[in-house]
């Protein structure tokens, strides 16, 4: 038998905000809310848990091993390095099985399980620079959102939240080993049925993608990455001729035919006493493992009346704490007022940061819209219930499918992801101060002044939107199950059909033009100027003036969604002071773009006709007949 240790380290940097949750904590739904803390290793340092890397690397590896198959790759092929049974025996099981039962996989009650110890170890990543300090406060920044609820448009009751994360910005090395074992024979019994060890050759296949992956950015690590969270980028080195694979990929450890060697040849071997780097790498190119890239869409815009997402609270009181000591100190006696700013990009120093919209900031406006498009269809057909419950997760159920399809449900996650949008040059302050008004005596509440920071003229980064084709065709296969394969003689007896035949039953793809149509819908409403973003929409803030959407096209399985470029005419353009005034000009620019993104939706996918795809959630139906059960009770 002979064995190779292997080790893959990876210098990576976040590009965005990365969450991984910790130990779960009960909320306390009366007060103010409790905050779902960073995963913490026994020393109490935040800590990224190797599961966690390991899940994601998987899933990754998955989806790339299945681009090759389908693309007929030999390195897929049976007896080869990624083959069916080979992966199993670097992974140490078959993802497909995950959660099945004995029946389901068609075995025996008394038969072995097919898995096996992984041939990989993903190793845990610590940051002792954040952790808690001696009071048991965390140095981690803060961020925090609510959920929508579908009736009311208001905050849902009890979707409060608020999360620690580690900030754009931060760098870290990933560390993966790994051991490839040749000519070990598996002669056991109770061995049967379970695959036999990973070899160097696959071994080293698999790192060499894994790092291809990473280079790729074809990996997000952490939650809430439909939201454009937890990404990341490797570090390339500053010399050229050094960026190559076997700078990260080295061999730790190497034996073979050790028997009747003396103990030193025995234990170098072991202990890696000896390392050298892998041999070139052979068979497959890797970069062609990445697999299909996303559908993109780049969308140039401004604001004339100013975005505004409030900034964490804490960080309002801790600035008027830290004025009202500056005032003690020199002697200034004057009362301070709280103003809240809006949220800032929190890897770097507030003074100097640029202004921060969430990418789930964005994504929920868009699917807020989406929603209310999809209903509105459906009211129009007279298959709309209405909403009988106020819980969140049970109105993301009762949701429309084209609705769930794009933008995920609790089932499954969703298709879109929206990234993070920043500032790139801040426009000028103005701060407006508000009172609150008691309800029952019409004056000023006691206490009830606040202030706000608004930018106005504020240029911002594009708006970046990525469309996952597979992730989209999973979710339909999750609900309308696999898609029966058709041959020749199905296609040819579809063409015969007769006029009082049925029409064919549509296809996954016909589900994900009529999603794609849905989110073209809403990009139409965002050019016409009728989808504000942030809050304090309804006090004029908000508003948006899309200039341009770009989007560059991707096809899988029958999808198509071609290239398109819209661009909007001189008075869509931002001014060069920053801030603009809303004019008739601008107003009928604004109606002109919508008419492109609606005209190029009708052209591409008239037959589609979206609209018959549309159905309502397993959750509005069930809600529905146990409103009628109640009412004859």
């Amino acid at each position: 038998m002979t064995f190779t240790r292997y080790e893959l380290t990876i210098p990576v940097e976040l590009t965005s905000e990365l969450h991984i949750g910790g130990v779960d904590a009960v909320p306390d739904r009366d007060g103010e809310g409790t905050v779902i803390r960073f995963c913490r290793n026994g020393l109490d340092e935040p800590t990224i848990p190797g599961r966690s890397i390991r899940g994601a690397v998987r899933a990754a590896c998955d989806v790339a091993r299945q681009a090759l198959a389908d693309a007929k790759n030999p390195t897929t092929q049976k007896g080869e390095a990624f083959s069916k049974e080979s992966w199993i025996s670097l992974w140490g099981d078959d993802s497909l099985d995950t959660g099945k039962s004995l029946h389901d996989r068609r075995l025996r009650s008394d038969d072995s399980l097919p898995i096996r110890q992984s041939a990989l170890t993903f190793h845990a990543v610590s940051f002792p620079q954040y952790k808690d300090s001696d009071s048991g406060d965390s140095p981690l920044p803060r961020r925090h959102g609510v959920g929508i609820d579908r009736t009311t448009g208001a905050a849902s009751d009890g979707a409060l939240y608020e999360h620690e994360f580690l900030p754009r910005g931060t760098r870290f090395t990933i560390r993966i080993t790994a051991e490839g074992r040749d000519d070990e024979s598996m002669e056991n019994k109770q061995s049967e049925g379970i695959p036999g060890p990973a070899s160097s050759e696959a071994i080293e296949l698999l790192l060499r993608l894994i790092r291809s992956l990473f280079k790729s950015k074809a990996i997000s690590l952490g939650g809430r990455t439909g939201s454009g969270q937890g990404a990341i980028k490797v570090q390339e080195s500053n010399e050229e001729h050094q960026d190559s694979d076997d700078q990260y990929l080295r061999i730790v450890a190497k034996s073979k035919g050790l028997e009747g060697e003396r103990l030193v040849d025995v234990v170098d071997p072991l202990t890696g006493a000896l390392t050298e780097g892998p041999e070139s790498s052979k068979g497959t190119d890797s970069s062609a493992c990445v697999g299909t890239q996303p559908a993109r869409i780049k969308i140039t815009w401004w604001s004339p009346t100013g975005i505004f997402v409030a900034e964490d609270e804490e960080l309002t009181k801790q600035r008027k704490a830290a004025k009202e000591a500056e005032n003690e100190e020199k002697g200034i006696n004057e009362e301070v007022h709280e103003v809240v700013y809006p949220l800032r990009d929190p890897s770097v120093e507030w003074e100097n940061a640029q202004l921060l919209i969430p990418g789930t900031s964005i994504r929920g406006a868009l699917r807020s819209r989406a929603s209310r498009i999809a209903r509105t269809v459906l009211a129009a057909q007279d298959k709309l219930p209405t909403f009988t419950s106020h819980d969140l997760h049970e109105q993301i159920a009762a949701e429309p499918n084209l609705v769930r399809y794009m933008f995920g449900s609790t089932e499954y996650r969703g298709a879109v992801t929206v990234h993070d949008c920043l500032s790139t040059k801040r426009g000028k302050r103005i701060e407006v101060t508000h009172n609150a008004i008691d309800r029952w005596t019409g004056g000023v509440i006691d206490g009830g002044l606040f202030t706000e920071a608004v930018y106005l003229g504020t240029k911002w980064e594009p708006i970046r939107i990525d469309i996952d084709l597979r992730q989209l065709l999973n979710n339909i296969e999750a609900e309308k199950g696999p898609e029966a394969k058709r041959g020749p003689a199905d296609a040819a007896e579809a063409e015969h059909s007769s006029l009082e035949r049925e029409q064919p039953k549509p296809t996954h793809a016909d589900y994900a033009h009529a999603a794609y149509v849905l989110l073209g819908l809403v990009l139409a409403e965002l050019s016409a100027g009728t989808l504000p973003l942030g809050s304090r929409s309804t006090r004029g803030l908000g508003q948006v003036v899309v200039s341009t959407i770009e989007v560059e096209g991707a096809d899988r399985k029958g999808v198509d969604l071609p290239s398109r470029n819209f661009t909007g005419c001189e008075a869509l353009q931002q001014p060069e002071t920053g801030a603009g005034a809303m004019t008739d000009a601008l107003y009928e620019g604004q109606r002109k773009l919508a008419e492109q993104v609606l005209k190029h939706l009708k052209d591409k996918y008239e037959e589609t006709d979206w609209s018959k795809r549309l159905e309502n959630g397993p959750g509005a139906a069930r809600k529905q007949s146990e409103g009628m059960g109640a009412a004859d009770d």
